[in-house]
């Protein structure tokens, strides 16, 4: 409990300071963070280490790159890493990495760079600070809401083969509590409360989905967390696998109807 207390205490400082500079800072903020997750994703697939930083940077350090540079269209730029991706992967590594391993480092290349980078895109919207600050507070309420509810009611489990202390009465609990503050956030900044109350009820549900997408991941890898970055609270990817998707569909979102 220390641990987990002193490392929220130095990292959420960290977080909002990138957050308020926003710009290439938060850029740079998440590309770092995402460098981490990958890095702990290629060794869930078993890399070594030294193979997991080169592959991880190979992947994620052009990605953001072009995003803020704009070097090519951002569809340009995902059509050439899938079929680049491929060919290095499947073909030139062909005696290096088995087939799962290929197929997994070229989805993670998307679900991790891509996903999070999407965090970075809101940051840039009119009233990027507040939707993005949006996102961190509604994916985090969800988990506590969660966590507490299921401490509390939890006795039938949501998906015992995949997150054996998830509930369904934790889920309902971390669903209502997503929806309040993102309803409270949007009567805060005087913005659509609809909109604010719907993109609530689907960021509380995909949250919990993209929880348990990085349990049935570390499943398969036989880990209980991605890694140890973090004390107490496991890795990079442990600390952003809901927020992968609240994040992502806060930019469809906002993006469409803001």
């Amino acid at each position: 409990m220390r641990a987990r207390f002193i490392t929220a205490a130095i990292g959420i400082p960290i977080v909002i300071a990138a957050l308020y500079l926003g710009g290439p800072v938060f850029f740079v903020f998440m590309g770092l963070y995402s460098l981490g997750a990958m890095y702990e994703f290629c060794h869930m697939l078993g890399l070594s280490n030294g193979l997991s930083t080169v592959v991880a940077g190979a992947l994620v350090i052009p990605y953001y790159l072009n995003l803020y540079l704009h070097f090519l269209p951002w569809d340009v730029y995902l059509l050439l890493y899938i079929i680049i991706a491929a060919s290095i992967f499947f073909v030139f590594s062909y005696t290096k990495l088995t087939f799962q391993q290929s197929a997994g480092l070229i989805f993670g290349g998307l679900y991790i760079p891509v996903l999070a980078s999407t965090l970075a895109l809101v940051r840039e919207m009119d009233q990027g600070m507040f939707l993005t600050l949006a996102v961190f507070l509604v994916t985090w309420g969800t988990d506590s809401g969660a966590y507490f509810i299921g401490m509390l009611l939890g006795k039938k489990k949501l998906a015992p083969a995949v997150s054996p202390n998830k509930s369904w009465a934790g889920a309902i609990g971390g669903f209502i509590t997503g929806i309040i503050i993102a309803t409270a956030i949007g009567i805060l900044i005087k913005g659509n409360v609809l909109i604010f109350f719907l993109w609530g009820c689907a960021a509380a549900v995909l949250g919990q989905v993209g929880d348990l997408c990085e349990s049935a991941l570390k499943r398969q890898a036989g880990v209980k967390d991605s890694g140890n970055f973090f004390p107490g609270h496991g890795g990079f990817l442990d600390r952003i696998d809901s927020l992968l998707f609240v994040s992502a569909l806060a930019y469809i979102f906002f993006g469409v109807l803001l």
